[in-house]
């Protein structure tokens, strides 16, 4: 698995042939006029508020995330979950990670934590989270199905794995994109059950969230 650090994936429908692989390896995206402009397009495309709705997202919960690069969807679960809550900040690139840091101190940000993780288990280090969430990057992932299994023994029995990735389905088949069955079926190999959510209101992206099937 790889997760770039410096990767942005920008799935604007206008934009979608020219940015989709907006990957920012080699480009200067961390600079803060690129960053502000892209999170921009995301917030209008992704709707990430509405997002943290449906899934659930409350305050006071434990949260870990996967593949957060420069902290795009951290912040914004952060100030969801409140100063009660803590989020757990994964990546496997050390200088993504601290980016984060670098904002939390400018920002006196104090309930994200950042975990180094490896190519197939982000070693959260808790093993009873509400809910792991892998946001626009699971597609990028190399040890998809691996992660997955991993993922299980950091949440606590009644918690959930909240995948938010491009649906083929919506922007076209892709050999890129995992497409909804493809995730159903990763999940049933790491012993995941899923539950519908409604994510009729994204153009280009899909919510799957799946709970750990005990004794599996």
């Amino acid at each position: 698995m790889k997760i770039p650090s410096y990767r942005l994936t920008i799935l604007t429908l206008g934009l979608m042939a020219g940015l989709m692989f907006g990957i920012a390896s080699g480009q200067d995206f961390h600079g803060g006029a690129n960053r502000e402009t892209i999170d921009k397009m995301r917030d209008r495309d992704l709707q990430p508020e509405k997002i943290m709705e449906a899934i659930g997202l409350r305050p006071g919960m434990i949260v870990g995330e996967a593949g957060a690069s420069y902290g795009y969807f951290t912040f914004k679960m952060c100030r969801q979950i409140g100063n009660t809550g803590t989020v757990y900040a994964n990546d496997i690139d050390s200088a993504a990670l601290r980016l984060i840091e670098k904002k939390c101190g400018v920002e006196k940000i104090t309930n994200i934590k950042t975990v180094l993780g490896a190519v197939d288990d982000p070693f959260f280090p808790k093993s009873d989270l509400d809910m792991v969430v892998v946001f626009d990057c699971l597609f990028e992932f190399s040890e998809q199905a691996a992660w997955m299994r991993n993922a299980r023994k950091y949440l606590k029995p009644e918690g959930r794995l909240v995948i938010i990735d491009p649906d083929p389905s919506k922007i076209g088949p892709s050999a890129h994109f995992l497409s909804r069955q493809k995730i159903r079926e990763f999940a049933r190999e790491a012993g995941y059950a899923i539950i519908e959510i409604d994510d009729s209101f994204l153009k280009s992206h899909m919510i799957v969230v799946l709970r750990p099937i005990p004794g599996q």
